[in-house]
């Protein structure tokens, strides 16, 4: 699913003016209240395999 220009504006605008600390706790939340979200655990390995594979690839 891709997201919408006002979801990505939402999230975006969470993030400012915030430390690096509160970036994290920040990330911290939305990560367990999207996962209590999405039931489906396969979903959910889905989506870590896929930021654990972009993670590896070479940055350009």
């Amino acid at each position: 699913m891709a997201l919408n220009d006002e979801l990505y504006s939402r999230l975006v605008n969470l993030y400012q003016d915030l430390d690096d600390q509160q970036i994290h706790q920040l990330n911290a939340r939305v990560i367990l209240l999207l996962s209590e979200a999405v039931s489906d655990s396969l979903v959910i390995e889905k989506i870590i395999d896929q930021v654990e594979a972009e993670n590896k690839s070479p940055k350009k």
